[in-house]
């Protein structure tokens, strides 16, 4: 394990295959919303407290970034802002390695018939729904990302937000009101 203080508010762990073996954890099962995925990730922001010798304040927002290596192990990001939070110590992982496709329409309906497309189409790992009130979004991956052009297959039906943030800043911003598998409840309606 190698930490990294790169600025005041952003470390940098790097974790090799052994480490995360040693953690019993690997790429594909972090998860913020798994106990197991907090746990590792609260013993190694104490492991940087302790090498850095610096407090890492858990009360405020944070972004976690997750980025596999081809070793087997990864690179995690912890940024803490400085924004101040509605709720306090909200935390937001982000796999960067995932290719996640962000779509938004003005009603359900075009929701719905990308929906009902898209699993005809494409196997999916997850896909989550949110909206802002007035607007959807549809958050999905593919299981085998660049097998079919699923951006292709989504701009059909509604607006592809191209943007990498648009993911992360709609989980933060906007209400969730379907996950892991959303695409599945909205072809039931």
């Amino acid at each position: 394990m190698h930490i990294i203080a790169q600025t005041e508010n952003k470390i940098c762990v790097e974790l090799t295959h052994d480490d995360m073996v040693e953690l019993d954890i690997t790429y594909e099962d972090l998860d913020y919303s798994n106990i197991e995925t907090r746990r590792v990730l609260w013993e190694l922001l104490d492991e940087a407290r302790h090498e850095l010798g610096r407090e890492i304040s858990l009360t405020q927002k944070m972004l976690i970034e997750a980025l596999p290596d081809s070793n087997g192990g990864c690179l995690i990001f912890f940024t803490v802002s400085d924004e101040p939070s509605g709720r306090s110590g909200r935390k937001q992982l982000v796999k960067i390695g995932e290719k996640k496709v962000v779509c938004q329409a003005d009603g359900i309906d075009e929701m719905i018939e990308l929906s009902r497309h898209l699993l005809k189409t494409v196997k999916l790992k997850k896909s989550e729904l949110f909206t802002d009130g007035g607007r959807y979004r549809l958050i999905f991956q593919p299981e085998m990302p660049g097998s079919i052009n699923t951006e292709m297959i989504a701009g059909e039906f509604c607006e592809v937000l191209h943007h990498g943030a648009s993911a992360a800043y709609t989980a933060e911003h906007w209400k969730l009101l379907a996950s892991p598998d959303a695409a599945g409840m909205l072809t039931g309606l």
